[in-house]
């Protein structure tokens, strides 16, 4: 009888041990998620947007979608190029490219100046990098017709600031 008493306690501790255990899990989860909320509070309320991309792939995409809005606000057919354009460069799902259109649309939503994006976000990437981000813009550029004057000079600068 003493060797079923000694069981049940065994039995107890472990499950106890493994109550304790979980409950510090669920704390270490909670204080993750409180971090990783105050990272995405730092970025609502950041100054400039475009110094808070690091990504390449949300630099790139940046820079599509402010050449897209450079004239008017994103249509639906820019839209689609552009997801079309995530999904095959950038090998994205559709829940992906959507994400990033929603993301660089947001970083891109209050630049006024197309020539400072362009240069800030170019910051990010390597000069291979720029090089197709610029054929990216190029065609991106002339998905709703011809580009205008003004878009069509600031790609010609971002191009020659491409050359050493």
């Amino acid at each position: 009888m003493a060797i079923l008493g000694v069981i049940a306690g065994l039995i107890g501790a472990v499950s106890f041990a493994l109550w304790r255990l979980n409950s510090a899990a669920d704390a270490v989860r909670n204080v993750a998620g409180a971090a990783e909320d105050a990272h995405g509070l730092w970025r609502r309320l950041a100054k400039d947007r475009l110094e808070l991309i690091k990504d390449s792939r949300e630099a790139a995409a940046g820079m599509l979608v402010a050449v897209a809005q450079s004239d008017v606000a994103l249509t639906e057919r820019e839209q689609a190029a552009l997801m079309a354009e995530f999904r095959k460069t950038f090998e994205m799902s559709e829940p992906q490219a959507q994400e990033l259109l929603a993301q660089a649309r947001w970083t891109v939503g209050e630049v006024r100046d197309l020539d400072r994006c362009l240069f800030k976000l170019g910051l990010v990437l390597d000069v291979e990098q720029k090089r197709d981000a610029l054929t990216l813009m190029a065609r991106t550029a002339v998905v709703e017709g011809a580009a205008s004057p003004a878009l069509r000079a600031s790609l010609d600068k971002y191009a020659r600031n491409l050359k050493p």
